[in-house]
């Protein structure tokens, strides 16, 4: 009886053994899970068994109610009658809720090999897509071909070369668990590598909507979105979220499969932009391109992203008069020319620092008024300030009447530096396609004038606002 358990254990074990070699699936393991639904999946891998102890980590993965974990997929779901996971990004935040995502710019989608003619109308029609962009492979495209929709570029780009593991038995037998598919396949693969640097530099080709997709829209094309939110700004748990939500249209996803794919990179690159600009060969100027090209401001006014105003406050709505009513110059000496008039339209570029920080002079200038420069300008926001006075101004710099940058007051010096100065106000103001902030400033005196954000020197923190 001792010799039969013995010998009933070594044989368990053989099989264990066998199971875990190479990480290659048997046929019939790979046989049951193609039949396996697509909402649940086996965690059978090379080196786990499939049996209720191993299943018991994906149970705790996937939760009971994404929803309230992972946000509503049908808040960005765009429904088809030929698809299940078509969804715009558009409206995702930045991490510092400055900025958004366009709608109608970026479309994710899984294979549009069964949309029907009003399909195609929402797509084209609705969604402004010109540019639909296939990662799977030529097989997969011809087994299962996108339907044509007229006036639309159709780009193939394998991510995952010549030939493809299915979803079913890629991600659910070999590459289940540890997430090896995403980073031998998607992360360091050299198919991949490429095509999505083209996917990338496509995108800052095209002005209205490119449509990605591959073949369920979760893996080569989810992966895709995670590069693209992460160049955009998103922080890793709206682009976890929206990974995850994949889950709520019957495809399968799990949690594990994304981190591995962070850790690796963190662990080889530090960062994600690192492994972006260094890995994928897309520099920071062609991030910076991107932002412009596909953010606007989250402030319900869709204001166009700015580099330079990155850290500014979210603009305020712009006022019903957008010209502000003249303030009070400070004395200064009587003009050797006619100033031009207040309604004058400015044409020339003014003077424009680099740092943010500045206020105007309540004392006389130390030059004579420099006759009024017209600049072509248009107040975007405006917001009122009230700060205390600490502030310096830098020296030697222009300040003007009102926010148009017309009648030019004169220039600061050190005596204006040494003064202390109030903010009172901050305007955005666009000219010639680029938006420059404006402070108005006021000494003890009450005087006031505006002045260039950069020429503003905070000298401490503590202020009744927390406008920087």
């Amino acid at each position: 009886m001792h010799r039969s358990t013995i010998v009933k254990s070594l044989s368990l074990a053989g099989v264990v053994l066998s199971l875990m070699s190479v990480g290659v699936p048997s046929a019939s393991a790979a046989t049951a899970t193609a039949q396996t639904p697509v909402t649940t999946e086996t965690t059978t891998t090379g080196n786990q068994t499939s049996n209720s102890t191993t299943d018991q980590p994906h149970v705790t993965e996937e939760p009971t109610d994404p929803v309230a974990l992972y946000g509503n997929v049908n808040d960005t779901l765009i429904k088809l009658a030929g698809t299940k996971n078509t969804r715009d990004i558009g409206g995702y935040k930045t991490a510092d809720g400055k900025w958004q995502i366009k709608k109608n710019r970026l479309i994710r989608s899984d294979n549009l090999n069964k949309i029907n003619n009003n399909d195609k109308r929402i797509l084209s029609a609705d969604r402004h897509v010109t540019s639909i962009v296939d990662f799977r492979t030529d097989g997969q495209i011809s087994g299962l071909p996108d339907q044509h929709i007229a006036g639309v570029d159709n780009t193939s780009i394998s991510i995952l070369g010549e030939k493809a593991y299915t979803d079913s038995i890629a991600l659910s037998e070999e590459f289940s668990g540890d997430g090896g598919f995403y980073v031998q396949q998607l992360e360091f693969g050299q198919s991949a590598i490429q095509g999505y640097n083209r996917f990338l530099n496509m995108l800052l080709q095209n002005n209205f909507a490119t449509l990605y997709h591959c073949s369920s829209g979760k893996d080569r094309t989810g992966i895709a979105t995670v590069l693209i939110m992460t160049i955009l700004g998103m922080d890793e748990k709206t682009i976890t979220n929206d990974f995850m939500q994949s889950a709520q249209t019957g495809r399968t996803v799990k949690l594990s499969w994304l981190k591995e794919y962070f850790r690796e990179i963190k662990t080889r690159y530090t960062t994600m932009d690192r492994y972006i600009t260094n890995v994928i060969g897309f520099s920071r100027p062609q991030q910076e391109k991107m932002r412009a090209m596909y953010l606007v401001s989250a402030d319900g006014l869709n204001l166009p992203y700015q580099e330079n105003d990155q850290v500014a406050p979210t603009p305020a709505p712009a006022p019903t008069n957008p010209v502000p009513a003249p303030a009070k110059p400070a004395p200064v000496p009587a003009p050797t020319t006619k100033p031009t008039s207040e309604a004058a339209k400015p044409t020339n570029k003014p003077t424009v620092g680099h740092a943010a920080d500045t206020a105007v002079p309540a004392a006389k200038p130390d030059k004579a008024p420099h006759k009024a420069k017209k600049v072509k300008g248009k107040i975007t926001s405006s917001k009122k300030l009230n700060t205390k006075y600490v502030y310096h101004l830098k020296s030697n710099k222009k300040w003007f009447k009102d926010a148009h940058l017309q009648k030019l007051l004169g220039h600061t010096n050190k005596k204006y530096k040494r003064t202390t100065w109030k903010l009172t106000n901050v305007e955005r103001i666009k000219i010639k396609s680029k938006t420059y902030t404006y402070y108005k400033v006021k000494d003890h005196a009450g005087h006031k004038a505006w002045i260039l954000k950069a020429y503003v020197v905070k000298i401490t923190t503590h202020t009744t606002d927390h406008h920087k």
